[in-house]
C-alpha cells in the first residue's frame, strides 16, 4: 500500500550557482521518476518555499544544504525548518567542515548526514536511496497506526 502517489520533493539549497546546477543534474539523473527536484540559493528563499509547500501539502522528503551561505547559516536554516519539518530527511553539504555547525546541525536541526564537498556521487546516491526509504517507511508506518487507531475507535463504539 502506498500512502501517495505524489512525487515527493527534493530541496537543495547552496550560493554557488554551479553547484546547485551539479547536484540537480545529478540527483534529476538518479530519482526523476520519484522526484521533483527544487533549488534554493539562500535559506530564506527555501524557508519561503517550504511554508509555499507545506500549503499545497506537498511532500517534502529531503533537503541538502550547504553550510556556508552568506545571510543564514545551514546549521541555522535545518533549525528553522526542523521546527516545521521534524520528519523530513536533511543532509548538510559542506566544504567547510566544522565539527560546531555539524554538532548544532544534529541537535538542533534533525540532521541525518553530514557530506564533504567535493562529493562522491555514488556514495551521495547510496545515502540518498537510503533516507528517503526510511522516510517514507515512517510515512507508510504513520498511516498504519493512524488507520489502526481510527478502527480502534470504531470497535470501542460498537
Amino acid at each position: 500500500m502506498s500512502v501517495t502517489n505524489r512525487k515527493g520533493i527534493i530541496l537543495c539549497v547552496d550560493d554557488e550557482p554551479g553547484v546547485l546546477s551539479t547536484l540537480k543534474e545529478q540527483l534529476l539523473a538518479d530519482f526523476i521518476a520519484t522526484h521533483d527536484v527544487v533549488t534554493a540559493t539562500s535559506g530564506e528563499e527555501a524557508l519561503a518555499f517550504v511554508e509555499a509547500a507545506r500549503s499545497e501539502n506537498e511532500i517534502i522528503e529531503l533537503i541538502i544544504t550547504d553550510q556556508m551561505m552568506p545571510t543564514m547559516k545551514g546549521d541555522e536554516f535545518l533549525k528553522r525548518v526542523h521546527s516545521v519539518l521534524p520528519d523530513t530527511m536533511k543532509i548538510l553539504l559542506t566544504g567547510h567542515a566544522g565539527l560546531d555547525s555539524a554538532i548544532k546541525a544534529i541537535n538542533e536541526g534533525g540532521l541525518n548526514r553530514y557530506i564533504e564537498k567535493p562529493w562522491n556521487a555514488e556514495a551521495m546516491r547510496d545515502d540518498i536511496k537510503g533516507l528517503i526509504g526510511k522516510f517514507r517507511q515512517n510515512l507508510e508506518n504513520q498511516y498504519l497506526l493512524n488507520n489502526l487507531e481510527a478502527r480502534i475507535r470504531e470497535l470501542g463504539q460498537a
